[in-house]
């Protein structure tokens, strides 16, 4: 009899073992996501991971189900994000992007990885080579974000100073995407490298080439900012405050241009040709002047 008891007791373990994976919120996969977004909610990041860590456990590495595989993305996202955003752990958070990459590459979950991936590499690691690598990627894919990661590959290659490769890529994106937004955005980054290589003439063209395409008007105020430092650059003042003047009432940082203005009535001013002989004048540029005229109280 006691042996009899003791196999109906665990018939019935098994039984409800059964049920709760089979029935939802009785500590399903899909349950367990929910409980994990609840407890982020309540700032229990750590909670949070220790769970999922545990899903993940239970999921295997194998291939799954399409429902089960789906969960076993969710659970990686999550965990990569909770690494990320809450608990700092950088390293740990693209081990978990890398492997959702590696279960399902060329899928839109894994693109979102890989764009987390490079600005980790990017704002916290300072390692914008490696970010260009993961950018990379998704701009050579038919993703619909292509162009938009094509041109961070452009962007990046500028901040690292290299202008050249920079207006390699951008080509990329006007060539491929001619028609797009981030193909204008492509003309004024060529016009910037030309800039930082100090090829004048080049950047004079390449801004006024977008300006040609009749963009959106943003990108015609830094189009027509960029051609008015090329020409203060140049001394020509009085066509760089004209450029500038015309850039203001597009530009959306208005600010940044007055105090472009500003530098350049000053430059212009300290340029003027001062008085034959008049050596106080002479060593006096971009000084403030007193009054003409003294006023008494």
């Amino acid at each position: 009899m006691a042996r009899l008891a003791s196999t109906r007791r665990r018939a019935a373990a098994l039984v409800l073992a059964l049920l709760a994976v089979a029935l939802p919120g009785c500590s399903s996969p899909e349950a367990t996501i929910d409980a994990v977004a609840q407890l982020r909610q309540r700032g229990q990041p750590r909670t949070a991971l220790l769970k999922l860590q545990k899903l993940l456990g239970s999921l295997g590495e194998g291939p799954l189900p399409g429902s089960q595989a789906a969960v076993r993305l969710k659970a990686l996202r999550a965990a990569g994000d909770v690494a990320y955003l809450e608990l700092g752990d950088y390293a740990a958070a693209i081990a978990y992007y890398r492997r959702l990459i590696s279960l399902q590459p060329g899928s839109p979950e894994a693109f979102e990885a890989r764009a987390i991936i490079g600005d980790i590499f990017r704002d916290r690691f300072q390692d914008r080579q490696a970010a260009i690598a993961q950018y990379a990627a998704i701009a050579s894919s038919d993703a619909p974000q292509a162009p938009h990661f094509q041109l961070r590959v452009a962007r990046e290659y500028l901040e690292l100073g290299n202008a050249e490769q920079a207006r390699a890529e951008a080509r990329t994106v006007r060539e491929r995407w001619p028609e797009s937004v981030e193909a204008d955005e492509a003309q004024l980054l060529t016009g910037q490298a030309w800039a930082l290589d100090h090829h004048d003439d080049e950047g004079l063209r390449a801004f006024q080439a977008l300006i040609d395409r009749r963009p959106a008007p943003e990108l015609v105020a830094r189009a027509r900012e960029g051609l008015a430092g090329l020409y203060a650059q140049a001394g020509k003042f009085d066509r760089a405050l004209a450029l500038y003047a015309l850039a203001l009432p597009l530009d959306p940082n208005p600010q940044a241009i007055l105090t472009n203005i500003e530098a350049v009535r000053r430059r212009k001013e300290a340029a003027r040709t001062v008085t034959p002989g008049n050596r106080n004048e002479a060593f006096d540029y971009g000084r403030p002047r007193p009054p003409d005229h003294e006023t008494t109280p």
